[in-house]
């Protein structure tokens, strides 16, 4: 009977390992706002970005910006064109962009502006990935979090932050 577990286990961790292979990755932090990063304390969306339109708790269900599963209350800082969601113990991580031609702010990856006018083809090349269809989960390296960038008319979109559930 042990060592029906014994293989079932060694199954099962073989197979999550391969699974994993198959996710493409991103160094998260090279992605930059403005020339900053990603994850910023609050005080720094403030002054660089001023006024937002809300601060509101989201109350996510789950994943890593929930109170409900991470015990601390989450807030985000809406602009017009891109989210915000942290709290005082964790930083604040850029949670959503959305990429139209009045966005005034410049978003890169490795000193590589991305922005509405990057096609399928150039973010492939950006960020060395394959795309299939009109959207790609990218992981962050070393993480368990990632980013969605969805495209539309074969043109970036949409940034979205990804966290398991």
């Amino acid at each position: 009977m042990n060592i029906r577990i014994l293989i079932l286990v060694l199954f099962l961790f073989v197979l999550n390992v391969h699974a994993q292979e198959k996710y493409q990755t991103i160094d998260g932090s090279s992605l930059k706002i403005e020339g900053l990063s990603f994850e910023l304390r609050r005080e720094v969306i403030l002054k660089k970005f001023e006024k937002p339109l809300r601060i509101f708790e989201p109350k996510y269900e789950c994943g890593f910006l929930s109170e409900a599963e991470q015990g601390n209350k989450y807030y985000s800082i809406e602009y017009k064109y891109f989210k915000f969601t942290g709290n005082s113990k964790a930083e604040y991580i850029l949670e959503e962009i959305h990429f139209v031609p009045a966005m005034p702010h410049t978003i890169t990856f490795r000193n590589k502006l991305i922005s509405y006018k990057t096609t399928k083809k150039e973010f492939e090349t950006i960020f060395g990935v394959k795309i299939d269809g009109d959207r790609i989960l990218l992981h962050q390296m070393g993480k368990d979090d990632a980013f969605i960038f969805a495209f539309v008319n074969g043109r970036l979109s949409k940034l979205g932050y990804w966290s398991p559930c």
